[in-house]
């Protein structure tokens, strides 16, 4: 007769090793919808001289680790479906708060620290407006956040046990798509808004240098906005870096600050479309 005996989910060492598990199946969710809603944005950013562009992604994945990893934990610890979700929609609303909140307030305030030149030039307003964003956010998050969130207790309960590197990854990889889905949904709502008109005008400005000095058909400077550098033709150089420094409540109207060899420039940019320039202080 067999002396197998199952082992006992209420062991210490087992507890404890769920709620391990928990912790990093939080920390990975934190992290994976940090990548998609920051870190795929500040990877084309980096690609568009732009001034300091992984400030959102650092900081964003960062405190989305620390929920996450503490909503697993606590869901590990009670193990109980009915106290996971409300742990899980608690995770998802502050989620969603920092994807509003970390482009239009918190990267701002982090970028004048960085850059102290930056000061008085960045003028971000917060506009009631904005909780309604933050509203269609917590909307798409909640569901994701929580089917995953809900996952973990079955999922993570196998992935214990499970003696093959591939059982304990496997839920890690269900989190992956649903995170993705969500950090997807949420660079479209926000950081488009943001990146494009600094890549708009940085194709502008680009157009400008690669074109100096040659004829250019006048279709062609009009479909590049060079008429928006007028102001400021003086002041280019190839060197440059540029940042959002304000916005309207809708975000459609965008200022664009751009540092210069040795000056500051500050750009309307209408629908991602580069208005007027002007000067606006001197780099020490």
């Amino acid at each position: 007769m067999s002396s197998y005996k199952p082992l006992s989910t209420d062991r210490t060492d087992v507890v404890r090793t769920k709620q391990t598990y928990g912790i990093w199946f939080g920390t990975i969710l934190g992290f994976i919808f940090a990548f998609f809603a920051w870190g795929i944005d500040a990877y084309q950013l980096s690609h568009m001289n732009s001034l300091h562009p992984w400030i959102k992604f650092v900081c964003g994945a960062v405190l989305c680790i620390v929920v996450g990893g503490l909503a697993g934990w606590f869901t590990a610890k009670f193990d109980k479906p009915l106290i996971a979700l409300p742990i899980w929609i608690v995770a998802a609303l502050l989620f969603a708060w920092l994807t509003v909140m970390l482009p239009l307030q918190i990267a701002p305030r982090l970028l004048t620290l960085i850059e102290p030149g930056t000061r008085g030039l960045v003028h971000y307003e917060y506009y009631a407006e904005f909780s309604a964003r933050i509203g269609v956010a917590f909307g798409w998050i909640v569901i994701l956040v929580s089917i995953a969130g809900l996952l973990q207790l079955p999922l993570s309960e196998s992935a214990v046990f499970s003696t093959s590197i591939l059982g304990k990854l496997a839920p890690m990889l269900v989190t992956l798509v649903l995170m993705g889905i969500a950090g997807t949904i949420i660079d479209g709502l926000n950081n488009e808004l943001l990146r494009s008109p600094i890549e708009a005008l940085n194709s502008s400005i680009q157009f400008y240098i690669d074109h100096q000095g040659k004829e250019v058909d006048p279709a062609d400077l009009r479909k590049m906005h060079q008429g928006a550098l007028r102001m400021i033709k003086d002041t280019i150089t190839p060197q440059r870096q540029l940042t959002v420094s304000g916005y309207d409540e809708y975000l459609t109207e965008v200022d664009v600050l751009v540092q210069f060899e040795r000056t500051w420039a500050e750009c309307q940019v209408f629908y991602s479309q580069p208005a007027n320039c002007k000067q606006v202080g001197n780099v020490p």
